[in-house]
């Protein structure tokens, strides 16, 4: 993909953003007019622009390497919402109501969920920085039993595909099931971790006070450390990234018949490392 295709896509990405909030309130204050004016129109129209809103967001969701299940589904509540007639009144302050969650839910996206994917430049190579951090962790991964890289592969392919609820049981049986003894430290953290967050993200949970994460022991094969200062939610979001870009470099590393089918994600694995 050239420079241009991919400055247009971010472009186009950044324009139905500002398409959200703006359609959704922009459909509110025509209910104003419409009640203000008592004009014979159907109050009903102007939730119009906040199913609009809805399905740009759920489409900005659904573009996202990581998605998130409660901006997919706006849609179907705007339908249920346009479905059931309501009072004047009602529909004008349900609209504004709607068009102000639909706005915080674009900002959870984007702070949660990370910038929309675009596709890798190279389907065929890894790209550098990919390459930089793999070898970052091939001495300590070197030893990786191949049942734990095998956990390790399919937790992160469910993982990428937006399969929560598997990710998170793949998981848990790779916590119960591998020996402690034969699986790397920070492995056995990245299996907890992502079991902990991919039950969360399959249940809409907000993050928890307390969480999984890696040790200072772990830190020579971390891709990210997180400045303390930028807060728990930081630190929570880059427990996560760090813990599915070890699961992918035991894959790669370890498992050389792999490599093909794991070039695939190469467009989730960068946009891991460059949040």
């Amino acid at each position: 993909m050239t420079a241009d295709t991919i400055k247009n896509a971010e472009t186009m990405n950044r324009w139905m953003e500002y398409a959200v909030p703006l359609f959704g309130f922009a459909g509110a204050f025509v209910g104003v007019i419409i009640w203000m004016f008592n004009d014979p129109v159907d109050i009903r129209i102007s939730i119009l622009g906040c199913m609009v809103s809805s399905f740009v967001l759920a489409y900005l969701a659904w573009m996202r390497p990581k998605k998130d299940l409660v901006a997919l589904t706006t849609p179907l509540y705007s339908i249920i919402f346009f479905g059931f007639p309501l009072g004047t009144i009602a529909t004008v302050v349900l609209n504004f109501m709607y068009a102000a969650s639909l706005t915080g839910l674009l900002v959870r996206l984007k702070h949660r969920f990370g910038d929309s994917g675009t596709p890798a430049i190279n389907k065929t190579e890894l790209a550098e920085s990919i390459k930089s951090y793999l070898e970052k962790t091939r001495e300590i991964l070197g030893s990786t039993r191949p049942d734990a890289v095998r956990f390790a592969s399919v937790i992160f392919s469910q993982f990428a595909h937006g399969d929560y609820l598997s990710a998170a049981q793949t998981a848990k049986s790779a916590i119960a099931d591998l020996d402690e003894t034969t699986v790397p430290h920070s492995l056995q953290n990245a299996f907890a971790i992502v079991k902990e967050q991919a039950e969360c993200l399959d249940k809409s949970f907000s993050q928890p006070e307390s969480f999984h994460n890696f040790s200072l022991e772990d830190s020579s094969v971390l891709a990210k450390m997180p400045d303390p200062k930028l807060g728990k939610s930081v630190e929570y979001d880059t427990a996560l990234d760090n813990a599915l870009l070890l699961l992918f470099a035991a894959s790669w590393v370890m498992s050389e018949k792999d490599r093909p089918h794991l070039l695939q994600y190469q467009e989730f694995v960068l946009k891991l490392l460059e949040k």
